[in-house]
């Protein structure tokens, strides 16, 4: 089962609220959740003052996912900010590529968002999954991306974007974030999260898998990342 529009996410959501168990890719939580609201089985309420307040702080994004649906969005950013597209094969090789793209991030990151991009083309994933074997390629980007997102939040970063389902769990458990409260949807399946807990004091991120959101999807999330 799939959908097209919202509205078949909110048809899938009444079937499912039927079934103890049930499977999909995140957009099915928005379905569900407005079938439980309608069930009366929850209740739907806005964060408080203190959880809706601003963050503020610097911006950047990450991305590591491959989709055309990210390349695409990254297409998109490059009109509105500063993009720098890695090398894979070079955060494969060592941690030489990462530290440049932080240098880079440093002399940017005080005039407005900035964007720093893995993701590359079906050829040239294929091409250095065969190099290095496809799980230890993945793993090396993955860690990479982790270490820019732990330098970004260190330089001051508070609102972070991050593009890519693995890439956005290697950022996660590498920040220490235990826990999130779920604010404004930027696209199905893909709220602003707030950071609870977190080693690094308050932030807002917003995570989502490659093929998520439209083309605009970078300056949506900043939009409503305050």
């Amino acid at each position: 089962i799939d959908a097209v529009f919202d509205a078949d996410l909110t048809a899938i959501g009444a079937a499912a609220l039927k079934s103890k168990v049930s499977v999909g890719a995140s957009g099915i939580g928005l379905g569900l959740a407005r079938a439980l609201v309608a069930a009366g089985q929850a209740h739907s309420h806005g964060l408080t003052h203190h959880e809706d307040a601003p963050v503020g702080g610097m911006a950047a994004c990450l991305a590591g996912s491959c989709s055309q649906a990210t390349l695409q969005q990254i297409a998109q950013a490059e009109t509105i900010m500063p993009v720098l597209h890695l090398d894979a094969a070079a955060l494969v090789a060592g941690p030489d590529e990462a530290q440049r793209a932080m240098v880079w991030a440093g002399e940017r990151i005080g005039r407005g968002p900035v964007l720093i991009a893995s993701s590359a083309t079906p050829d040239q994933v294929s091409a250095l999954q065969a190099r290095h074997g496809r799980e230890a390629a993945g793993h090396a980007i993955e860690q990479a991306m982790a270490d820019l997102a732990e330098g970004l939040i260190g330089a001051g970063v508070r609102r972070l974007i991050v593009a890519g389902g693995e890439t956005s769990g290697a950022v996660v458990d590498r920040l220490r974030i235990p826990g999130f409260l779920v604010g404004p949807e930027i696209a199905a399946g893909v709220p602003v999260l707030r950071a609870i807990g977190a080693e690094a004091g308050d932030m807002l991120l917003a995570l989502k898998s490659g093929n998520f959101g439209g083309p605009q999807f970078f300056a949506e999330a900043l939009g409503l990342m305050r």
